[in-house]
C-alpha cells in the first residue's frame, strides 16, 4: 500500500521500454532490472525448484509421537541434505561466474533452498534462466520497528515492574515456582549487552562456545555479545533480565542468546542477515544431535524497510522462518509502531497464512496493573492484514501485552523507560519461556494455541485488529502449559487437512498446478484462486465431498479461459467451518 504511486508509475514506464526476461523473476524486480544501467548491482534471492518436505515430515513426525529432539534432528537434517545435494551445479556455475567478473558474490543457505546472489541485471537474468532457480526476487532490507530514546528522568528503584505484575507473572513465580529456569531465550534484534548486570550471569556462551550463543553478523564483536543501539538490550531485559533488587524480565532464569541481525543495508550485498539468524537459530552449533542450544524461542522486533520492490504481506522469508519453527523455535514478532490507522501493521507481522502466522503483539499502556482493561496504545499498530486471505485471518495483531513505560535494561549497565511493541513483544516472549520451562516438550502451535486460548479479551467482545485475542495472562498460560497442552475445544469435524500445492512457483506451460487436502469428515467444500486484492481468478471447486484426500487442478487460466498475469495469488480453501489459505507465484 505504501509508495503505491511512485510504483505504478515505475512499472508503467518499466512495461513500456523493458525487453524479453526470464520468466521466473519477480514482475516488479524486472522492471527494475529493465530500467537499471548495464552496470548496476542488484541483490536478489534465488529460489531453487527443490524445497524440503519440511511441513510433511514435521505431520508425519507429529502423528508418531516424535519428541522435540527427534522433531528437529529430522527437520534440520532434511533441510541440510536437500540444500547440499540440489545446489552443487548452481554453485558450481556461480564460481565461475565470480571468477569471470559477471557476478560480485552469492551465499548459499539451508534455512530454505536458496541463494543470495549480488550481480548486475545481466547477470541476474542468467541467474534466473538456470533449470535448477524456480524464482528470482529482490533481496530485503530488515530494520528495527520502533527507534527509542533513553529516558532523561532518573529512575527509581524498580523491583517488579509493572508490566511483569500486570499480566501474572509475578505469580507464575511466587505460586507455581517457574521462573524461566531450563529455558533458552533468543533475540534478533540490533545485539544485546552481554556484560549488563541484569543479562551477565545468564549469557549461555559463559560455559558454551561463544559461536552457539553469539552470532556476530555486523562484525562488530565476534566473541562477546554488543549492542551499540540499546534496542535488543532493552528487549532482552524485559524478557530475561534480573539483577539484585531489579526484578525487569518475565522470565528470569532463563539462559540467552543473541544475534544481531537488525540495521543492516544490502543494497550489491551478496547475503542476508535475517536469513542468516534464523539458520543459525534453528541450528546454533552446527549439529542436528544436540537441543540444548536451540532457544525455545526468539523475538523479533523487526520490519522491513519499504523502498521500492517491497509491500504489504511480502512474503520472501516466510518459508525460512516456518522452517526455524519446524525446528522447535517459537518465532514472535512485534506488531511495530505505526498506528493508530487502520491496516497500518507491515511486513512481516502482517502475514495471515493461518490463525498461528505470524504471531504479532500490539501494545496496550498497563502502567497502573489495577486499571483493568488496559487502554490499547495509540502507535500499536493496527489490523487488518493487507494479506489477500479470509477475513478471520486478516484480524491483527494475535495479542497485546504491556508496551508503555517499560523499564529496561540499556547497553552500559544502565536502565531506560521505552515504550513500543518491542517491550510488548518481550513480555509475550518472557511468557513463552515460563511455559518451555514449565514443559519442556510443548510444540510451537501447543505454545501459540495456549497463549490465544488464555489472553484476557480487553476490547470489543471477541477478536478485533486492535487488542487481537486480548491481553497475554502469564498465570493462565502457565497452568495451561503444566497440564499439558491447549484446552480441548469443539473441532470442525471437516475441518480441513494442511492445503499443499505444487509446483510453487507454477508456470503453466506444459504442466497444470495441483492443489491437494484432506477432509476429516463429508462436508461443502469452495475451493478458488484469488489475486492479492481478493478477488476470485478462478473456482476450482464448490460442492459436497466425501471425507479423504482431494486434488484440484488449476491451468493458469480466468473464469473466462484467459491466461492469468504472472504475479502472486491466493488458493484459499473453506471448508465447513474451516479455512485454509496459501500463497501461489505464477510464472509466465
Amino acid at each position: 500500500m505504501r509508495c503505491a504511486l511512485c510504483l505504478a508509475l515505475l512499472v508503467a514506464a518499466a512495461r513500456a521500454a523493458a525487453p524479453a526476461t526470464a520468466a521466473n523473476l519477480h514482475p516488479v524486480l524486472a522492471e527494475r532490472l529493465a530500467l537499471a544501467p548495464a552496470d548496476s548491482l542488484f541483490s536478489v534471492i534465488a529460489l531453487l525448484e527443490e524445497q524440503a518436505p519440511v511441513a510433511a515430515l514435521s505431520r508425519e513426525l507429529a502423528a508418531g509421537g516424535a519428541d522435540r529432539a527427534a522433531q528437529h534432528r529430522a527437520v534440520i537434517e532434511s533441510l541440510r541434505e536437500t540444500a547440499a545435494r540440489t545446489q552443487a551445479p548452481l554453485l558450481a556455475w556461480l564460481a565461475t561466474e565470480r571468477a569471470a567478473g559477471r557476478i560480485a558474490g552469492y551465499t548459499p543457505h539451508w534455512i530454505a533452498n536458496l541463494v543470495v546472489v549480488a550481480a548486475p541485471p545481466a547477470g541476474i537474468a542468467a541467474l534466473a534462466a538456470r533449470g535448477e532457480v524456480s524464482f528470482v526476487e529482490s533481496n530485503f532490507r530488515a530494520e528495527p520497528q520502533e527507534r527509542n530514546a533513553p529516558a532523561a528522568a532518573p529512575l527509581p528503584s524498580i523491583g517488579v515492574t509493572t508490566g511483569i505484575r500486570a499480566i501474572g507473572a509475578d505469580r507464575v513465580w511466587r505460586e507455581l515456582g517457574i521462573t524461566g529456569e531450563g529455558a533458552l531465550v533468543a533475540v534478533l534484534d540490533t545485539g544485546a549487552d552481554a556484560l549488563h548486570p541484569a543479562l551477565a550471569a545468564r549469557w549461555r556462551g559463559l560455559f558454551a562456545p561463544a559461536s552457539e550463543c553469539w552470532l556476530d553478523l555486523l562484525g562488530v564483536s565476534p566473541v562477546l555479545p554488543v549492542d551499540p543501539m540499546n534496542h535488543g538490550t532493552h528487549v532482552l531485559g524485559t524478557i530475561a533480565g534480573c539483577a539484585p533488587g531489579d526484578s525487569i524480565g518475565v522470565a528470569p532464569e532463563a539462559l540467552w542468546i543473541a544475534t544481531n541481525a537488525i540495521g543492516q543495508g544490502v543494497g550489491s550485498a551478496f547475503d542476508n542477515d535475517v536469513i542468516a539468524a534464523f539458520a543459525w537459530l534453528a541450528d546454533p552449533d552446527g549439529d542436528p544431535d544436540t537441543l540444548d542450544d536451540v532457544p525455545d524461542l526468539v523475538m523479533s522486533a523487526w520490519g522491513v524497510n519499504e523502498v521500492l520492490g517491497y509491500a504489504d504481506c511480502d512474503s520472501r522469508w516466510w518459508t525460512v522462518i516456518d522452517h526455524c519453527e519446524a525446528a522447535g523455535v517459537v518465532c514472535l514478532f512485534a506488531a511495530g509502531g505505526d498506528g493508530p490507522a487502520p491496516g497500518s501493521i507491515r511486513s512481516p507481522a502482517d502475514r495471515a497464512s493461518t490463525a498461528l502466522s505470524s504471531f504479532a503483539i500490539g501494545a496496550v499502556d498497563a502502567s497502573d496493573p489495577a486499571d483493568w482493561p488496559y487502554p490499547l496504545t495509540s502507535f500499536s499498530s493496527r489490523g487488518p492484514s493487507g494479506c489477500a486471505a479470509p477475513p478471520e485471518l486478516r484480524i491483527k495483531p494475535e495479542l497485546v501485552a504491556p508496551g508503555v513505560g517499560v523499564i529496561s535494561s540499556i547497553a552500559g549497565g544502565g536502565y531506560a523507560v521505552w515504550s513500543g511493541t518491542a517491550a510488548a513483544g518481550a513480555h509475550a516472549a518472557g511468557v513463552v519461556a515460563l511455559m518451555r520451562s514449565a514443559n519442556p516438550e510443548l510444540g510451537v502451535e501447543a505454545i501459540k494455541q495456549i497463549l490465544l486460548a488464555t489472553a484476557r479479551d480487553e476490547g470489543p467482545a471477541g477478536d478485533d485488529n486492535g487488542y487481537g485475542r486480548g491481553c497475554v495472562d502469564a498465570f493462565a498460560a502457565v497452568q495451561q502449559a503444566l497440564a499439558g497442552g491447549p484446552t480441548a475445544a469443539p473441532v470442525d469435524p471437516a475441518a480441513p487437512g494442511l492445503l499443499a500445492v505444487r509446483p510453487n512457483p507454477f508456470r503453466p506451460r506444459g504442466g497444470e498446478l495441483a492443489l491437494s487436502f484432506a477432509l476429516g469428515a463429508p462436508a461443502w467444500v469452495e475451493l478458488g484462486v484469488f489475486d492479492v486484492a481478493g478477488r476470485r481468478v478462478r473456482r476450482l471447486a464448490a460442492g459436497e465431498l466425501p471425507a479423504g484426500e482431494h486434488t484440484a487442478r488449476w491451468d493458469g487460466r480466468d473464469e473466462r479461459g484467459r491466461p492469468a498475469a504472472a504475479g502472486v495469488y491466493l488458493c484459499r480453501l473453506h471448508a465447513g467451518a474451516a479455512s485454509r489459505a496459501l500463497r501461489i507465484v505464477l510464472l509466465r
